[in-house]
C-alpha cells in the first residue's frame, strides 16, 4: 500500500508496523500511517478547529499541532477500490471504505471562539435512541468509533462465530460460521413476547435481564416505551408483506366474523380470511382485530367489516362470510350483500346465494342444549355428585377405591362442565356413566352423604339413552373445529345424518325422547334451509359422491318429490358453472383484447359487447365448457379412502380447469366461527384482569403479528418436508436404478 503526500507532492515508504498504537502528539504522517487500513472521509474543515470531544464525561482531545500536515491531505490506496475526487482546487477527496461507516453519519458544524469560526466533522451513531458522537476528522482515526461498536452495540470487525445447525431438510448436522447482529437478536426478542403473549415488563425482570447478560454481556434491553414501537413497525411490515401476497392470490376469499368482550369492557370485532393457495393448502388469516365503539348494531357491524374488506383490496373477490346466529349478524349481512350488490366491481356469485354460512357450532350447541334439558333432573345431581368427590381429596380417594374394586381405570379421571359449552357437559357426562358402578358402591357406603344427590336408576338410564344420541352432534362439532384441516366436502353428510335422526327420534315411541327430538328439529331446520345449499354443492364435488349422495339422502327426506329438490339443485349447479366460465371468458378477453382488435381497424373504437360476447363466450350445449361440467358428472365415482380432495383438484386442473377453480373457491367455505374464536382465546390471555390497561391498537399488533409469523413458520416446515420427502424419492430412485445397472452388468458377463 502506498502512501502520499498531497499537499508537498512526495512520496512516504510504507510503514511496516501499521497496526501498532501511536499517540495523539505525533505528526499527522506517522498518524496517517498508524491508519493506513482505514480509509476515512473528507472535512471541508481538515479538523483544524479547537474543540474536545466529551462522551458521558469522557474527553477526547483532538488538537493539531501547528505546522504538520492535515490528515485530510492524504489520501490512501488500496488497489483499485478508491477513487480520487478533486474537492474545489486544492483538496481532494476519497472514498470511505471503513466498515465503521456503515453504523455512523458525518455531520459539519461550525463553531466560533476568539472570534475565529471553526469548522468540526463529528460522527453520529445510526443506532435508534443512540446519542454517542465523536470527532470525524481523518486524524482522529476510527478507533473511537470502533470501540463505540464493541462495547455498546456488541459488534467487532470481523468478528465471527461457529455453531451448529441441521441442513435444511437432512437430520445432519454441520457447523456453520455466523456473525452476531444486535438489532437481529433484539428483533427475535420482540418476536419471543408477541408469540409467546409475554408481558412488556419483561424486560424488567430482574432474573430474566441476569439470565440474557450471562449469554450476552453486552445486551441491551430497551424500555416498555421503545418496544411498543418497534412491535408496531414489526406489524407494519408484517402487514405490507401480507397485503402485497393478497393481491396475487388468484381465487376468492370465505371470511369469518365474530364479536368479543374482553375484561375491559371493550368489545372487539375478529375478522378472518381463509382461502386455498396455489399449492392448494388451506390458508387463514386475521386481517382485523379491532375495537368497535359504540352499540353493536347490523349496521355498525356491516360498516366496519366493510371497511377491513376495502382496507385489504378483497372486497371484489369475496365469496362467503360465516356468522353466528345473532340477529345483528342478519342485518349485517343483508346490509354487506346490498352493498356488493350495488359495488358493479364486486361481483357476488350466484346474487349472494352462497354468501351468508351460519356457524354450524353454534347451532349444534343449541340443538344439544334442548337435548341436555331433557336430563337437567339428573345432570343437576351427577354435577352435584362430582363436585362432591373432586372438592375433598379423601373423598375422592374413596372414590378410586371403589373404582379400583370395580376394576376400572383410575387414571382416567372426571371432567368438570363449563356452563356455556355444551361439548364440556357431555365429556363430563361420559366420565361419570363410566364410573357410574363406582358412584353407586360410593353410595352405598356412605348413603347419608350421597344418598341425595345420586341419581336413581331410572336416572342413570335416561343419562345414557341421551347420551348415547348426542354422541353423533360432539363427533361433527369436533370436526368443526378445525380451521386448517376440514374442507367443506366433509360437512354435508354429517348434517344429514344428524336430520335424519331428529326425524326418526320425532316419530319414535319414547314420549321424552320425541319431545327432545321437536324442539331440536325447529332449531335445526333453520340452520339447514339457509346453508343446506352451498354444503350440498361443496359435497357435489366431492368425486366420491357427486350427486349420488345427494340423491340418496333427498329419496329420505323428500320422499317421491325428491327429484324436484334434485333438479333445483342441478340447476344451482349449472348457474354457479355458468357465472365462473363466463368470468374465466371475461378475463381472457381482457388479457386478449389487443389481439382481437386490430390498431389499424376503423371500426376497433366502435366494440360491442354484445356482439362480442356473441362470437366469443358462447356457452351453450355443444361447447367445450359445458362438456367439462358433463364429463364430470358422467365420470364413475372415485372409489378411494382415506382421499385428499385438495389433491385430487391440484392434479385436475388441466383436465377440469373451471371446475378446479370452482372446487378452489368453495373448499375454502368456513361452517363455523371457530377461527375467530379461538383469536380471541388468544385474546383472553394478552388482556387479562393482571395486565389490561393495553389499548386496542397495540391489541391488533399482536394477535395479527403473531398469527402471520405462525403461519409464515408453517409454511416454511411444509417446504422442508417436501424437500426432505422428494430427496428420499431420489435416493430410493438412485438405489433402484443401480441396482439394475448391477443386474444389467451380471447377466452381459
Amino acid at each position: 500500500m502506498l502512501i502520499f503526500l498531497v499537499g508537498n507532492k512526495r512520496k512516504a515508504s510504507e510503514v511496516g508496523s501499521q497496526s501498532q498504537s501511536v499517540p495523539h502528539s505525533v505528526s499527522a504522517s506517522s498518524s496517517a500511517t498508524k491508519n493506513a487500513d482505514q480509509v476515512v472521509g473528507t472535512s471541508t474543515g481538515g479538523g483544524s478547529g479547537p474543540g474536545t470531544e466529551v462522551d458521558g464525561g469522557n474527553t477526547n482531545p483532538s488538537t493539531q499541532e501547528p505546522g504538520a500536515v492535515a490528515a485530510a491531505d492524504i489520501v490512501a490506496l488500496d488497489g483499485d477500490d478508491d477513487e480520487e475526487e478533486v474537492v474545489g482546487s486544492s483538496k481532494r477527496a476519497k472514498r470511505c471504505t471503513s466498515a465503521v461507516w456503515k453504523y455512523f453519519t458525518k455531520r459539519t458544524i461550525v463553531i466560533e471562539e476568539g472570534g475565529k469560526k471553526y469548522e468540526q466533522l463529528w460522527g453520529h451513531c445510526n443506532f435508534p435512541h443512540c446519542k454517542h458522537k465523536y470527532r470525524a476528522e481523518s486524524n482522529n482515526g476510527t478507533n473511537a468509533f470502533r470501540n463505540h461498536l464493541k462495547s455498546c452495540h456488541s459488534i467487532v470487525k470481523g468478528q465471527m462465530q461457529l455453531r451448529a445447525k441441521k441442513d435444511l431438510g437432512k437430520d445432519v448436522s454441520t457447523v456453520v460460521p455466523y456473525r452476531y447482529d444486535y438489532e437481529t437478536s433484539l428483533k427475535k426478542f420482540y418476536l419471543t413476547v408477541i408469540m409467546h403473549k409475554y408481558p412488556f415488563n419483561i424486560v424488567e425482570h430482574d432474573y430474566f435481564v441476569d439470565f440474557i447478560n450471562s449469554l450476552r454481556p453486552s445486551f441491551t434491553f430497551k424500555s416498555r416505551v421503545t418496544g411498543r414501537k418497534d412491535i408496531m413497525d414489526i406489524y407494519e411490515t408484517e402487514k405490507d408483506k401480507l397485503y402485497a401476497y393478497l393481491k396475487t392470490v388468484k381465487c376468492r376469499f370465505s371470511a369469518t366474523m365474530d364479536m368479543w368482550t374482553s375484561c375491559q369492557n371493550k368489545g372487539y370485532m375478529c375478522v378472518t380470511l381463509h382461502w386455498i393457495d396455489d399449492e392448494w393448502r388451506i390458508q387463514k388469516r386475521i386481517v382485523g382485530f379491532f375495537h368497535v365503539e359504540g352499540r353493536h348494531t347490523g349496521h355498525k357491524l356491516s360498516e366496519s367489516f366493510t371497511e377491513t374488506m376495502v382496507k385489504w383490496f378483497v372486497e371484489q373477490r369475496l365469496f362467503a362470510l360465516t356468522l353466528d346466529n345473532a340477529s345483528n349478524n342478519f342485518v349485517a349481512v343483508t346490509d354487506i350483500v346490498a352493498d356488493l350488490q350495488v359495488n358493479e366491481k364486486a361481483s357476488l356469485v350466484c346474487d349472494g346465494i352462497f354468501f351468508h354460512i351460519r356457524c354450524g357450532c353454534h347451532i349444534l350447541n343449541l340443538v344439544a342444549r334442548d337435548g341436555l334439558a331433557v336430563i337437567s333432573k339428573a345432570l343437576k345431581k351427577i354435577k352435584a355428585l362430582v363436585l362432591t368427590v373432586k372438592g375433598s381429596p379423601l373423598q375422592w380417594e374413596e372414590l378410586m377405591k371403589c373404582a379400583t374394586k370395580c376394576r376400572l381405570d383410575t387414571t382416567k379421571g372426571i371432567q368438570l362442565d363449563v356452563t356455556t359449552r355444551w361439548n364440556s357437559t357431555y365429556l363430563m357426562l361420559k366420565d361419570a356413566l363410566y364410573y357410574k358402578d363406582a358412584f353407586i358402591r360410593l353410595k352405598t357406603s356412605n348413603r347419608s352423604k350421597y344418598m341425595k344427590i345420586t341419581p336413581n336408576d331410572d336416572e342413570w338410564k335416561m343419562a345414557t339413552t341421551v347420551f348415547q344420541c348426542l354422541k353423533k352432534f360432539y363427533d361433527l362439532t369436533v370436526l368443526l373445529s378445525g380451521t386448517s384441516y376440514p374442507t367443506a366436502n366433509l360437512f354435508y353428510r354429517g348434517f344429514c345424518e344428524i336430520k335424519e335422526l331428529l326425524d326418526n327420534w320425532c316419530l319414535g315411541a319414547d314420549f321424552t325422547i320425541k319431545k327432545m327430538a321437536i324442539a331440536m328439529s325447529e332449531k335445526f331446520e333453520k340452520y339447514w334451509t339457509c346453508s343446506s345449499m352451498s354444503l350440498a354443492v361443496a359435497c357435489f364435488l366431492d368425486p366420491r359422491y357427486k350427486k349420488k349422495l345427494l340423491e340418496y339422502y333427498m329419496r329420505k327426506f323428500y320422499g317421491d318429490y325428491y327429484q324436484i329438490h334434485l333438479d333445483e339443485f342441478l340447476t344451482v349447479v349449472k348457474n354457479l358453472y355458468q357465472f365462473y366460465a363466463s368470468s374465466s371468458s371475461k378475463n381472457k378477453s381482457d388479457v386478449n383484447q389487443n389481439e382481437h382488435l386490430s390498431p389499424t381497424d376503423p371500426l376497433a373504437e366502435n366494440r360491442d359487447d354484445e356482439l362480442e360476447s356473441f362470437l366469443y363466450d358462447d356457452h351453450g350445449p355443444d361447447s367445450s365448457d359445458t362438456n367439462e361440467l358433463d364429463k364430470y358428472m358422467a365420470e364413475p365415482l372415485l372409489k378411494q379412502n382415506p382421499f385428499d380432495i385438495l389433491s385430487y383438484w391440484k392434479n385436475n386442473t388441466d383436465k377440469y380447469p373451471i371446475l378446479s377453480q370452482i372446487a378452489r373457491d368453495m373448499m375454502a367455505i368456513q361452517v363455523s366461527t371457530v377461527a375467530s374464536e379461538s383469536a380471541f382465546s388468544g385474546a383472553g390471555r394478552i388482556i387479562d384482569p393482571y395486565c389490561n390497561r393495553l389499548d386496542p391498537e397495540i391489541v391488533q399488533a399482536l394477535i395479527c403479528t403473531k398469527d402471520w409469523v405462525h403461519a409464515a413458520r408453517k409454511g416454511i416446515n411444509w417446504l422442508i418436508c417436501s424437500i426432505r420427502i422428494f430427496q428420499i424419492y431420489v435416493m430410493y430412485s438412485c438405489t433402484v436404478l443401480m441396482h439394475m445397472c448391477l443386474d444389467l452388468s451380471f447377466f452381459r458377463f
